[in-house]
């Protein structure tokens, strides 16, 4: 009943433990929500459960919280105005992706790191709030000032200029670990980002010249092999009190008899 920008109160959102993408928009209202359910058991698409005491529905497009023509390898000309988010996850074709079509909807979340993209001036006045994108031959002109952007998880396959980002107000989180950044000191200028992750020799580079984001609250180390000496030295680096290192390692059991977890 309290709805972010551009919401509307009695609005029905996805959000809880088990939903892992953040708050999703499902639909207008309660009532549209269980009339489009009323409609999937009317046109018999569900199933019943083992015992029936439960019924699932099939491809229900409310389930993943995206709408299903967008879950493909390209984006269709004519996109609802209402839609907020959009998840390429398709890799083929690999030609660049066009993002027209998008000016029309109302994008809060979009991720096309699956898929090149040249240009994101369509984009440039849609409220997105999250944006993974792999950005070929392109710049990051269009993102500056932008006012809604909260994260960016970047890939380019040319070395990219981050100074356009220093002006986007709301920018708290920042993945360039797969990007080739031009002068990475800038990030020396962003006074609100919380989160960075980079790989271990673009952390190198920026330690060295001691323009570490001064928000700065997560870090991140992209590296999957990281020896645990090479992590406890940057953290170090980072001003992190280390001490010494432990490790814990298991199995989770679970008791059939009392149903407890040892």
């Amino acid at each position: 009943m309290s709805p972010a920008h551009a919401g509307r109160p009695g609005q029905a959102i996805q959000i809880g433990r088990d939903y892992y993408e953040g708050p999703l928009h499902i639909c207008d209202s309660v009532t549209s929500l269980l009339a489009h359910y009323l409609d999937l058991l009317d046109r018999g698409a569900y199933e019943v459960g083992e015992g029936d005491d439960y019924i699932g529905f099939v491809a229900d497009p409310y389930e993943s919280g995206f709408d299903p023509e967008l879950l493909s390898g390209g984006i269709p000309h004519d996109v609802p105005s209402g839609l907020q988010a959009v998840l390429i996850q398709v890799n083929a074709p690999r030609s660049p992706l066009d993002l027209t079509p998008l000016a029309a909807a109302h994008l809060r979340r979009l991720d096309l790191k699956r898929r090149p993209v040249t240009d994101l001036t369509p984009i440039r006045d849609l409220p997105i709030e999250s944006l993974a994108v792999s950005l070929h031959d392109g710049d990051l002109a269009p993102l500056e000032g932008h006012r809604h952007l909260s994260s960016l998880d970047l890939a380019t396959n040319t070395t990219i200029d981050l100074t356009p980002l220093r002006t986007a107000p709301n920018l708290h989180g920042l993945d360039l670990s797969q990007a080739t950044v031009q002068d990475l000191t800038v990030l020396a200028d962003f006074p609100h980002l919380r989160y960075l992750a980079l790989t271990a020799s673009q952390w190198a580079s920026l330690l060295d010249e001691n323009k570490v984001p001064p928000a700065l609250a997560a870090a991140r180390l992209s590296k999957r092999d990281a020896s645990r000496t090479e992590a406890l030295s940057w953290a170090a680096r980072l001003g992190l009190t280390v001490g010494a290192s432990f490790v814990i390692s298991g199995t989770l059991t679970s008791d059939s008899e009392t149903g407890r977890t040892q």
